[in-house]
């Protein structure tokens, strides 16, 4: 059994995408693959116990036959920091090494990584310490924003030292991929990293589905709770005229759009177009006519408590940081990733 730790030293870099596309990408090349997230941060009850959310899903979309608390094996809550900074030893560590004893049987075990390499520290199940603990090895992951990734891939692969087997880059703007691509590559790989990946920003990959925006800014749902899954790309705020707000609407593929409950011309405009629900702020009664053309096409519509600014806002947090909790993006993560990652370089490296 070899232990691969997706790794990086930011959040939302898409360590879980990745994972999950390798994990599902070795299955069907016949490999036995494993699981594990040693340190969980999403707590979900479970009967009696506490699993982190985005292992209960890779564990079912995977099929593994482990039990929870083997892919699961620590989640830090509030009640574990309290009995920590009281003095409790909780033996993580002794835990974590345990649940990856449990999976020997497997060709390879996929351990992602914490938001960065220190997490853990405290307890001894920060990746590097786990690293040398399992003998493991190493991809760092990281997304393309500036140069400044570059900085944290050679970190990385400073601090994993011989366990490092090469970086991925992720979610590069289309616009800047032959740039990456024709001189951030050369470089990187100058300095003794292979670089595995390139894999560009992928629009339904950081969608949200239409439950998920409700549920944060606090909405109230009026119509179509069969639309609720389904996925938005875009938001829009409808403050401008009827007409302008029709173009800007036609650019702009599968979003929401908020507004105000009382700019009936500009909800009416929005569901002319591609768009996936209405978010009205200010109130919570929509108007009937709305309402009416909303079930007419499918469209959901949300009300929330919140003026717009809150509202955005936390659109915006939610936006682009989605984890992967749906079939439908693991299928597209094992699709990017067999098609853009080095497979055969990885195999060839990786033992």
């Amino acid at each position: 059994m070899i232990p691969i730790f997706i790794i990086s030293n930011r959040p939302f870099t898409g360590k879980n995408f990745f994972a999950i596309g390798l994990a599902l990408t070795l299955k069907e090349k016949g490999y036995k693959v494993g699981y594990i997230r040693p340190l969980g941060k999403i707590p979900i009850r479970k009967g009696e116990e506490v699993f982190d959310e985005e292992a209960v899903f890779i564990k079912e979309m995977l099929g593994l036959e482990e039990p929870l608390n083997v892919i699961s094996p620590f989640v830090f809550t509030y009640e574990v920091q309290y009995r920590l900074l009281e003095g409790v030893d909780l033996r993580i560590n002794e835990k974590i090494k345990e649940a990856f004893s449990k999976q020997e049987n497997k060709d390879f075990v996929i351990a992602v990584g914490p938001n960065n390499i220190f997490e853990g520290f405290s307890v001894g199940i920060d990746p590097i310490t786990l690293l040398k603990e399992t003998k493991g090895k190493a991809i760092a992951i990281q997304y393309w924003d500036s140069e400044l990734a570059v900085d944290d891939i050679l970190g990385i692969k400073t601090l994993t030292e011989n366990s490092f087997l090469g970086a991925v880059i992720n979610k590069i703007p289309p616009e800047q991929f032959h740039y990456v691509k024709e001189r951030i590559v050369p470089f990187v790989e100058s300095k003794g990293i292979k670089i595995l990946g390139l894999f560009k920003r992928d629009k339904f990959l950081e969608a949200v589905t239409v439950r998920r925006l409700m549920e944060a800014i606090n909405g109230g749902l009026v119509c179509c709770e069969d639309k609720l899954d389904d996925f938005v790309e875009n938001f829009l705020i409808g403050a401008m005229d009827p007409e302008t707000a029709l173009s800007y609407f036609l650019r702009t593929p599968n979003k929401a759009v908020i507004t105000g409950i009382h700019r009936t011309d500009i909800q009416i405009v929005a569901m002319e177009t591609s768009t996936k629900c209405l978010i009205l702020t200010g109130g919570m009664h929509a108007n009937e006519t709305v309402t009416g053309i909303a079930k007419a096409k499918g469209i959901p519509i949300i009300v929330t408590p919140f003026d717009t600014f809150t509202a955005v806002d936390r659109m915006e947090k939610l936006m682009g940081k989605a984890v992967i909790r749906e079939k439908q993006k693991a299928m597209k993560a094992k699709e990017v990733v067999s098609k853009e990652f080095n497979i055969d370089e990885f195999l060839r490296n990786v033992k």
